[in-house]
């Protein structure tokens, strides 16, 4: 029989001199507690004096062995700690020179490793019970987890040169793209490109308009108009059509033929050919679409972190917002759709892509005289204003009484209203809307 030589993550080592380091000199408290907390410590003896010295510190007291010892003896901790003895023990152990630094981060990753085993074993004992869905199970698994790596990120104040450096990088990259007018992802709308320098990565973009203004249209034009520009990867996540209506507006956009003429399937050779020249066109876009029909948004974050992971991943549109759920459970919808935009604005900076969220608008806008959409107009808005970086409304003025409604021509006049622009100016531009093809063009093309 084996015995296994296998043990906890743990370094005996770096917990005794970090700790004998501060008892000797108590100027690298300051470092210890703001890097570390207690529970970072595997032996009990050095959680327990690691307490102590973070109660000292958050009293402004003098941290020394003997304002320790008077602590644990306090708390009748003192033996629990090794004693006096275990105490002085740790300051004679240290050497001439201890890399504090290096020590720290030796205990902060074998605290992780530790954490990172139980939640393993965790999510081994839910597999094991067989009481989650598989996709559940999945999102669970990848959440856990992730949730322990991100605490290999520390927190770490930044001098101001460091930072200006950065900056200054920054923006010499964006002054070479000057002539291009863009720092972040090409829209294909030049006067929207001008008031956004385009969606640029870690924003969280929302998109709001009544039924039937074509907010969907406008997103399948953004997100060809990117790949045909910078040969972007675009994440499509429709909650409310499916992948053959989403082809269908792409086949009627790309080869000109009507939306009607190509359902209706009455097509000449010629027309055929048309739809054969679009699909040659399609082909070549980065354009990747759920087949699955993600409805939680765990799961939407799970698909574009993989994207993500494998280079294919620029830009993230979700249609729409409201048909999106979470696996958490609240007791309102308001709450629930606000964590949703919360869990979309973490996506965006985590994964660095622009994320386009498209919305409904509240009802009560029908009972006003005055249809312009307005930031209070958001449905459920909760903290969707307050988490996205922009903010835009489609609208297009109500027909007049006696006016055909059924037609749906390039004279549909339609304003994109740039309400909120968290890095830049607020605006609006003017797009013609070309339902039968479910294409928005710029008004000054038209000109």
């Amino acid at each position: 029989m084996m015995v296994s030589t296998r043990e906890i993550p743990n370094s005996r080592e770096a917990e005794n001199y970090v700790l004998g380091s501060v008892l000797i000199e108590n100027r690298y408290a300051e470092e210890l507690v703001t890097r570390l907390d207690y529970t970072d410590f595997y032996y009990p003896e050095n959680a327990n004096i690691m307490s102590a010295i973070i109660e000292l510190d958050k009293a402004k007291k003098q941290i020394d062995v003997a304002s320790v010892i008077n602590l644990l003896q306090g708390k009748n901790l003192l033996e629990a700690s090794g004693g006096h003895q275990y105490l002085f023990e740790l300051m004679d152990a240290i050497p001439s020179v201890v890399n504090l630094e290096a020590y720290i981060e030796i205990i902060k990753e074998k605290s992780i490793e530790r954490e990172l085993l139980k939640k393993i074993q965790e999510i081994s004992n839910k597999i094991l019970d067989h009481k989650l869905p598989f996709g559940e199970m999945i999102g669970y698994a990848e959440r856990e987890i992730v949730e322990v790596l991100n605490k290999r990120k520390t927190v770490d104040l930044i001098r101001i040169d460091t930072i200006t450096d950065r900056v200054l990088s920054i923006v010499e990259t964006n002054k070479s793209k000057v002539s291009e007018g863009l720092t972040g992802l090409d829209t294909g709308f030049s006067e929207l490109n001008k008031i956004t320098f385009g969606f640029q990565p870690g924003e969280l973009i929302i998109l709001a308009a009544r039924p039937g203004i074509g907010k969907s249209a406008f997103a399948l034009n953004v997100a060809t108009n990117s790949c045909d520009a910078i040969n972007a990867h675009v994440a499509f996540f429709s909650l409310e059509m499916g992948m053959d209506q989403i082809m269908m507006r792409l086949y009627s956009s790309f080869s000109g033929l009507t939306l009607n003429k190509i359902r209706s399937g009455k097509l000449t050779d010629n027309e055929m050919a048309l739809l054969y020249a679009a699909k040659h066109k399609l082909d070549k876009f980065n354009i990747y679409l759920d087949e699955a029909g993600a409805t939680d948004v765990e799961e939407l974050v799970t698909v574009c972190r993989k994207l993500k992971r494998d280079g294919k991943l620029d830009f993230v549109i979700v249609d729409y917002l409201q048909l999106l759920t979470t696996t958490k459970r609240f007791t309102n919808r308001v709450d629930e759709v606000s964590k949703i935009s919360r869990q979309l604005k973490l996506m965006a900076r985590e994964l660095e892509v622009p994320v386009l969220a498209l919305s409904q608008l509240s009802r009560d806008i029908e009972k006003r005289e005055d249809k312009r959409p307005v930031l209070s107009d958001l449905r459920e808005s909760g903290s969707i204003e307050q988490d996205a970086d922009i903010v835009m409304f489609l609208h297009r003025e109500q027909p007049k009484e006696g006016e055909d409604t059924t037609r749906k021509t390039r004279s549909a006049k339609t304003e994109l209203i740039v309400a909120k622009n968290r890095q830049g100016m607020t605006g609006s531009v003017k797009l013609v809307f070309d339902g039968s093809h479910s294409m928005f063009i710029e008004s000054t093309k038209e000109e």
